[in-house]
């Protein structure tokens, strides 16, 4: 059964492939015109398939590959048709809406940065058909966010309950449509070091911010080198969380075959070392060499790599696809899935139950005398969603936790690389 699945999941690499790069790259086009020919004659399970790339959220990317492959009156097409339309028809409502925010807060003299999604869906052959569920953006800092908010309610929008303070505020239109102002690049992570670098590269992102042309609309982006920083930093915070599928494999793919010039390829190099998270730009990147069609020529980082080397073993990259595989768009439909450590030693463990209590507590979590508090109803929080809310043990997640922080393990996060020059 396993061989099976993966023999669908490998069918659906190779159609994003070609999906990505609007057409087969011309060394490998021979070859993919018999493996569709093949596909069109020989029973393939397309619900599968399909079923497979729509939890990744990448089903509609696939239009144009799959309308010379499937039979235009079955259902399977009528299924990518109906999810592409539904993809386009959202990407224009976020896209107008977010020129109508970045406009407003412009106007009020608020700076911002369009990010993820939408930052991106402009380097995709077809930029309607990357699916989006929101408009992210970024502010200068926390306070600066609570200017904005302050300044969306005015006019019709409505904070979220709930929404994560150390991170971005939630707010929805009156349409419907959510948006979230980022004061971080991403939650903070368990690593005081880390995240002051990444507070001194925030203000550099707006440094430089370029104007970029997104789907028709004119929108300030992070410049190549920090907006390939930033994809791979959403890459991680989702990565040791619950996980990531495809979808933000895709973005990178798209991101790198655009081209980014030698000056740039060398300032993102420079960030991803000094964040101390070169070997995951390094499994990222081979991931999508290997599977997804990306052009080693466009990614010379990867002959500078140096001690990342392990990253390229086979095993490890059979696990990592494993593990992508498995997560889907955001790892959310396994209940199991929630975290992934540093380590799997106890101070792993440790470390990372102190983190979770700072996410959770991050205005009293600013005080030691409260901590033992604190952990105390981080444990106990902890164990009754998992057991009411979610229907699981604490047990099953914790093992969950183990498996996948092997990888992670290996990556040696955080920890800064040396490359050669």
């Amino acid at each position: 059964m396993e061989e099976k699945n993966k023999e669908k999941e490998l069918i659906l690499c190779s159609l994003l492939d070609a999906a990505l790069h609007a057409e087969p790259h011309v060394e490998n086009q021979a070859a993919l015109k018999q493996k569709w020919e093949r596909l069109k004659q020989q029973e393939t399970d397309w619900e599968s398939i399909l079923s497979i790339a729509d939890r990744h959220r990448v089903l509609p990317l696939l239009y144009d590959v799959l309308e010379n492959i499937l039979p235009e009156d079955g259902a399977d097409w009528k299924r990518v048709q109906e999810r592409s339309t539904q993809t386009v028809w959202q990407s224009y409502r976020l896209l107008f809406m977010s020129r109508y925010v970045t406009g407003l807060l412009k106007d009020a003299g608020i700076d911002t940065i369009l990010l993820k999604g939408s930052g991106v869906a402009g380097l995709y052959p077809v930029p309607e058909l990357r699916k989006s569920g929101d408009v992210d953006l970024l502010v200068e800092n926390g306070k600066m966010a609570q200017e904005a908010g302050r300044c969306l309610q005015v006019h019709g929008f409505v904070a979220e309950s709930g929404h994560q303070e150390n991170h971005h505020l939630t707010y929805m239109s009156p349409e419907g449509i959510r948006l979230e102002l980022h004061s971080a690049l991403v939650e903070p992570f368990d690593s005081t070091e880390v995240n002051t670098f990444l507070e001194k590269c925030q203000k550099d992102f707006f440094e430089n911010r370029v104007t970029e042309n997104v789907m028709g609309v004119d929108f300030f982006l992070a410049s190549p080198s920090y907006q390939a920083f930033y994809l791979l930093l959403h890459m991680l915070q989702h990565f040791l969380r619950s996980g990531f599928g495809l979808k933000l494999l895709c973005d990178w793919v798209v991101f790198w075959e655009h081209g980014c010039t030698a000056e740039e390829e060398a300032k993102f190099l420079t960030l991803v070392r000094e964040c101390g998270i070169l070997n995951l730009a390094c499994v990222v990147t081979l991931f999508c060499v290997r599977y997804l069609g990306l052009s080693e020529n466009k990614v010379q980082f990867l002959e500078k790599a140096g001690e990342a080397g392990a990253m390229k073993e086979e095993a490890y990259l059979e696990e990592f696809f494993t593990e992508i595989m498995e997560a889907e768009e955001f790892g959310e439909a396994d209940s199991k899935r929630m975290v992934a450590m540093r380590g799997t030693g106890w101070i792993d463990y440790i470390r990372e139950f102190h983190h979770q209590m700072h996410l959770s507590h991050p205005k009293a979590g600013q005080y030691k005398i409260l901590y033992p508090i604190l952990w105390v109803r981080t444990f106990f929080g902890f164990v009754y969603r998992n057991r009411k809310l979610r229907g699981i043990s604490s047990i099953a997640i914790l093992k969950n936790a183990k498996k996948r922080s092997r990888l992670v393990t290996k990556m040696k996060l955080f920890q800064k690389n040396k490359y050669e020059e």
